[in-house]
């Protein structure tokens, strides 16, 4: 008895242990998040590199056109030295035959200490300087616009692969739901054959068929890993660990395209925005380096001081000066210049040109895969309904010993076949609209 209740004891308490980690295995996965496209799509537009990327390639634009722009204004610059001689500086004078020394003359000091300020200021530069400004400003826009669309593209590739997500998901149910079943029907033979209604091989068909949907289950689920892994490629953080996400369901939303996609595609894209200011910033560089053949006028200004203490002092100077020049000759430096902008800005209107076209190919290949999943979602969804009545009808067949064993097997693969055929269409459906939104340069 004393036996009995010393080993009551601790089985009872490693019982209850096991219990209380359950329940917090339970609690923590219950308080897990459900994560929504919504917020996967602020979550991936906070830490994808190719954004941060992008943002730096602004800041960076914006250095150029803050450096470019501080050539119009004034340039200002001081120093401030201190030297010290081993002795004072000095010269012998000498009387007008230069024959009798009859002094010394100071030439410096002992300790010297020198402050200067400079000022430069451009006032003329035939348009050049402006002109070089304009332009830097125009190729902000283009990185802004860069920006813009890597931006949409990131939350392009975030939807497909929250959708790719969600189709894994629900083709691991799928393979589940086919699992039990396929247990559910090796039970029911299994019956049959202790009672003698059926022979030994239709139990190993089944047993087969039993495999078989393992299998699919174990390939779902790693399909189900590999999308969450892609899933968290693309946002830049780890997300599995901290958030569930939904399996898709079948109810396909009505999606809002525009009449004319095409249109709004051109009024919307960022990069025919971008594309069109490097060609005006071209355009810009072409009026820059004309500018270079006109009169370059700066004016300059120093005032500095030399003395044997610091401030103040009485012994400073100063000078103020007006430069001009003129460039005579270059031997066609500035004309080739000219040609290069020039074609620059040619190359790129036909750069937007082209891309108009390429839009226009984007946008009508994402409409009609819209279409075409639309329709297929359609035909699945009765596809589903039909399939489940036959494996329905095949198994009440079966129990009443009307049907075959093959004939259950054929249903149920058909019945799982279709499953999977709605939850990929409906996925593609989400995916093709992911596509026109991105044709037509929308968030």
């Amino acid at each position: 008895m004393n036996f009995d209740k010393l080993f009551i004891k601790p089985y009872f308490a490693v019982v209850c242990a096991a219990l209380f980690a359950i329940g917090l295995m339970s609690t923590g996965a219950d308080s897990a998040e459900t994560l929504d496209l919504e917020k996967l799509l602020v979550i991936s537009r906070e830490a994808n590199p190719l954004i941060l990327a992008a943002n730096a390639r602004v800041r960076q634009q914006e250095g150029r056109l803050v450096k470019t722009r501080s050539d119009q204004m004034p340039q200002i610059y001081g120093s401030f030295g201190y030297e010290k001689l081993n002795r004072k500086p000095y010269a012998y004078a000498f009387d007008n035959d230069e024959k009798n020394q009859t002094g010394v003359v100071p030439m410096g000091y002992e300790e010297t200490y020198r402050a200067a300020l400079n000022l430069t200021q451009v006032l003329y530069s035939g348009g050049t300087l402006p002109a070089r400004t304009e332009a830097e400003k125009l190729l902000v826009t283009a990185r802004k616009t860069e920006l813009d669309r890597t931006v949409q593209q990131v939350g392009n590739g975030t939807r497909r692969a929250f959708y790719e997500l969600q189709k894994s998901i629900s083709g691991a149910q799928v393979a589940d739901e086919a699992l039990n079943l396929a247990k559910e029907h090796l039970r029911q033979v299994e019956i049959f054959y202790r009672t003698g209604a059926v022979a030994k091989n239709e139990v190993l068909r089944v047993q087969v068929s039993v495999s078989s949907s393992k299998l699919d289950l174990i390939r779902a689920e790693s399909n189900v890993k590999v999308a969450w892994k892609e899933l968290e490629r693309i946002t830049g953080q780890s997300l599995e660990e901290n958030y569930t996400v939904a399996a898709g369901d079948y109810d396909l939303e009505n999606f809002d395209v525009p009449e004319d996609p095409l249109a709004r595609a051109l009024g919307l894209r960022p990069e025919l925005k971008g594309l069109e200011a490097s060609r005006n910033a071209a355009l810009q560089t072409v009026r820059a380096v004309k500018g270079q053949v006109m009169p370059q006028v700066s004016l300059s200004a120093q005032a500095s001081v030399a003395d044997d203490k610091i401030f103040p002092s009485e012994d400073d100077e100063w000078r103020i000066g007006i430069f001009a020049e003129l460039r005579l000759f270059d031997s066609g430096k500035v004309h080739g210049q000219v040609v290069e902008a020039q074609g620059v800005a040619e190359e790129l209107l036909y750069r937007i040109e082209d891309l108009k076209r390429d839009i226009g190919l984007g946008v009508s290949k994402a409409s009609v895969n819209l279409d075409s999943a639309i329709q297929r979602v359609k035909v699945t969804e009765d596809s589903v309904v039909q399939s489940e009545e036959d494996y329905r009808i095949a198994m009440k067949r079966y129990q009443n010993q009307m049907g075959t064993n093959i004939d259950v097997l054929d249903a149920r693969l058909a019945m799982t076949d279709t499953r999977n055929a709605r939850t990929n269409a409906v996925a593609e459906a989400r995916t093709a609209y992911a596509d026109l939104l991105y044709a037509m340069g929308e968030l």
